[in-house]
């Protein structure tokens, strides 16, 4: 009768579901109730019906500049409670050479995506008046045995000497970047860099969401088959470790931690999708995750990437 209940509301979920289902079965089955939800791609598509995830999905105010290295433009958009609006458009950019950066001195602008790390005024006035420094390279680049380093969005210099304006960095007029840094908060500021664009879609996104929840439960609840089932052959931690020394890793940690009552909360999700040559499937996803154990707890930022196998989304990088 509990099974039942609890399937025939998950088919038309509402807030009196779950007060329903408190007050008849008690909080576990109105918990149980949630969690379907949560794990649900349909649950996750109506929740996104009226939300525009074109460039990416974010559960807090962001801004996102979308610099295509073809056509030199670099579009400002914000991105707040599902509505992207663009705020402005700079164009004729000065980038690196096309295709991506694959090591220090090739002189190409990397293709992916980055965040704003800092601000600075350039001792050198070579680099005009302002210069935000990029994340590059990345988790995804580092496994990808990329190097390089000095990647940054700056301007022109301030004494009009010409020549070889970018090595690799995204040139904008001095009057640019210091309009720029007027529309935008760095420190909540998504950088994509593309050179054939790739745009989300709302299916991958409720995909994504979806999984996501199914992680955490099989995770929360230590099943370590059902976990594991999440991760794809060609997996890789940060420290570069593949999925069969991270699997015996956490072969013991969940062993260790069998029976015991764990919570993890997942907050702040952002979820773009990573620009790459290939246009192929592969999602950025961050988020601030809580982790509680009796003998462990864990705050801070995770990161994660995940790649569409088949019908199904896994995860390919994990820091």
């Amino acid at each position: 009768m509990k099974k039942a209940l609890i399937f025939i509301l998950a088919i038309s979920f509402t807030y009196a579901d779950i007060f329903d289902t408190y007050r008849y079965e008690g909080i576990k089955p109105a918990i149980e109730l949630i969690e379907k939800q949560l794990q649900s791609k349909e649950f996750w598509l109506k929740k996104l019906q009226n939300k525009n995830v074109k460039l990416g999905y974010f559960e807090n105010k962001s801004f996102i500049l979308f610099c295509n290295k073809l056509s030199k433009n670099l579009d400002v958009y914000s991105y707040n409670n599902g509505k992207l609006a663009k705020i402005k458009t700079f164009t004729n950019l000065i980038v690196g050479k096309l295709g991506d950066k694959q090591k220090e001195g090739d002189l190409k602008t990397p293709i992916g995506n980055y965040t704003l790390i800092n601000k600075i005024i350039p001792s050198n006035t070579f680099y005009g008046p302002l210069a935000f420094v990029t994340s590059y390279p990345n988790l995804f680049d580092k496994l990808h045995k990329k190097n390089g380093y000095g990647i940054w969005i700056h301007g022109k210099p301030l004494d009009g000497e010409r020549g070889d304006l970018s090595k690799g960095c995204i040139v904008l007029e001095n009057s640019d970047i210091l309009y720029l840094n007027k529309i935008i908060n760095y420190k909540n500021t998504i950088l994509e860099i593309t050179q054939t664009p790739l745009y989300a879609k709302k299916e991958d996104i409720a995909s994504i969401l979806a999984t996501l929840y199914k992680w955490r439960w099989a995770w929360q609840n230590s099943d370590f088959d059902k976990y594991i089932s999440f991760y794809a052959k060609d997996f890789h931690r940060s420290d570069g470790s593949d999925l069969e020394s991270f699997k015996e890793y956490k072969k013991r940690v969940f062993k260790k931690r069998k029976n015991q009552n764990i919570k993890i909360f997942f907050k702040d999700i952002q979820i773009t999708p990573y620009q790459n040559l290939k246009n192929l499937p592969i999602y950025k996803i961050n988020f601030y995750e809580e982790y509680y154990a009796p003998d462990y707890t864990f705050k801070g930022k995770k990161e994660i990437y995940m790649t569409k196998k088949g019908d199904k989304f896994k995860i390919i990088i994990e820091k």
